[in-house]
């Protein structure tokens, strides 16, 4: 007897737990989640790919607005995120393939490039990458394309569920849009990133990259699936090869270990017939806030220029 009103208080805080389990994950789906859930939950008519760089420097909103006269296929979607998360691989190949799955093959790809994109721990062996990859958000969910996405939500938010019944403390200058893209603004509600700021932030950035790349190097692996990545995409639409501005001090770092970069990436471009851009010459017309990543309106400033070259290009092309 003893046993029986046992077990169902057993039965009833297991109800119980799952039930307030059931609605914190339902209130957390329909706010905000973090910097990655909207580009995670809903089909793409195009892309925006790459790394940090473009997931902030690059909207969606002005691509779909300015190249609207070429009929690309929408939602222009941002899918870009760190080197953690998106360099090239086998398992970002299959995310790509599963946010357009359902695409037209009239889509509009923009790959953002730099170092990063193809790099890996010096201790990974090129056997190893694929399981690197596969503990990434992308490689460790199946589902890319709903909303709801309580595959995400369950396995991969990283916050205790109850937070979501309080104001989260999120950083006041970043902004997540709907659409993936991760905007940051100098000038927000409480504060301002002043210019003593960014400059503290630069010297930041490239402390940390004169750390980092003492553990990293290129991948043949990374470079391989780079090319499977581009030869898909054409086979959906138009593609286009970018080198993002950053700062020049960023650029320099860089070149010191890629000397050769921009010749390799204009000999894919060639070799592919894909076109790519080079904005790393104009860097004193863009703002970073860290020397690596735009600021809003320079990301505004540098999606429009974008998209002046490619109907330039398109125009020219047919």
């Amino acid at each position: 007897m003893k046993l029986n009103k046992f077990l169902i208080k057993l039965v009833v805080l297991c109800i119980a737990f799952i039930g307030v389990y059931v609605l914190f994950i339902n209130k957390l789906s329909k706010g905000t989640v973090d910097i990655y859930y909207n580009k995670l939950n809903q089909e793409a008519g195009s892309l925006i790919l790459g790394l940090s760089r473009a997931d902030q420097g690059i909207s969606p909103y002005i691509i779909e607005n300015d190249l609207s006269f070429f009929n690309f296929s929408e939602p222009v979607i941002n899918f870009a995120m760190n080197a953690h998360q998106s360099a090239f691989g086998e398992v970002y190949l299959k995310g790509i393939i599963k946010k357009i799955e359902n695409n037209n093959n009239n889509g509009i790809f923009i790959i953002s490039l730099n170092p990063g994109n193809f790099t890996v721990p010096i201790t990974t062996s090129e056997e190893n990458i694929f399981s690197l990859d596969k503990a990434s958000i992308i490689g460790s969910i199946n589902n890319l394309t709903k909303k709801p996405n309580y595959d995400y939500l369950i396995s991969k938010y990283e916050s205790p569920l109850y937070s979501t019944f309080f104001d989260k403390k999120n950083w006041g200058h970043l902004v997540s849009h709907n659409n993936g893209w991760n905007e940051v603004i100098l000038i927000s509600k409480n504060d301002t990133i002043t210019e003593a700021d960014i400059n503290n932030w630069k010297s930041q950035t490239i402390d940390y990259y004169k750390r980092e790349v003492e553990k990293i190097r290129i991948s043949n692996y990374r470079m391989s699936y780079f090319i499977k990545t581009i030869e898909f995409l054409k086979t959906k639409g138009s593609v286009f090869l970018i080198r993002m501005p950053s700062d020049i001090s960023v650029l320099k770092f860089a070149k010191n270990n890629w000397s050769d970069f921009d010749h390799d990436m204009d000999s894919v471009s060639a070799l592919y017939n894909v076109p790519y851009f080079n904005y790393s010459s104009q860097s004193n017309e863009y703002k970073t806030y860290d020397g690596s990543h735009l600021e809003s309106e320079s990301a505004k400033k540098f999606t429009k220029q974008l998209c002046l070259d490619i109907k330039n290009y398109l125009k020219t092309k047919n």
